[in-house]
């Protein structure tokens, strides 16, 4: 029986070094450099976990952070769906996770997909053990921006960053 490729082994082997271009980000709001918001389910915070590695590390050239919420979101946070709210606000970029886990139980996940939308942050949505066959099939349950948008196999995940990359805007520093 033929294996499925999981997130895992694609982030296996990633390169310690990664070369880029040196580049000034324009960052949104107050920030000093540039936020990726990963949306993903609590349930796949380990093969976030490994994405937000191999990003950050992609991106760091730019001095750009991937949000996430297992390791950025405050612990004393009061109101989360506000803090989840600003935070998405605050991003250059969106990159949605979707798994089976998103299908069943992803009501948070949606709503940063909404936010997202809102603030005209843009979206890159990889699909994680879903293939978009079986995304169009269901007939309830997935938010029509997701079925009218691209949808990514997470094997391309590579060439997503490196399109939030390319996205990111440069500009001189002030007195430089």
């Amino acid at each position: 029986m033929r294996r499925r490729a999981c997130l895992v082994d694609v982030l296996h082997g990633i390169d310690a070094t990664i070369t880029g271009r040196e580049r000034v980000l324009t960052p949104k709001a107050d920030s000093s450099s540039a936020q990726i918001f990963l949306s993903y389910s609590g349930a796949d915070a380990f093969e976030a976990g490994l994405l937000q590695y191999a990003a950050e590390r992609m991106l760091a050239p730019l001095s750009a952070a991937v949000w996430t919420y297992q390791r950025d979101q405050p612990t004393d946070q009061r109101d989360v769906a506000v803090s989840l709210k600003e935070q998405v606000r605050q991003s250059a970029a969106l990159v949605f996770l979707l798994t089976p886990t998103t299908l069943v139980s992803g009501a948070t996940q949606w709503m940063e997909l909404a936010y997202a939308d809102a603030y005209d942050v843009p979206i890159w949505v990889l699909l994680h053990r879903v293939p978009f066959t079986e995304l169009r099939a269901r007939e309830s349950g997935v938010p029509p921006l997701l079925l009218a948008g691209q949808c990514n196999p997470a094997t391309e995940w590579k060439r997503v960053i490196h399109e939030i990359e390319a996205r990111l805007t440069v500009v001189a520093k002030p007195g430089e």
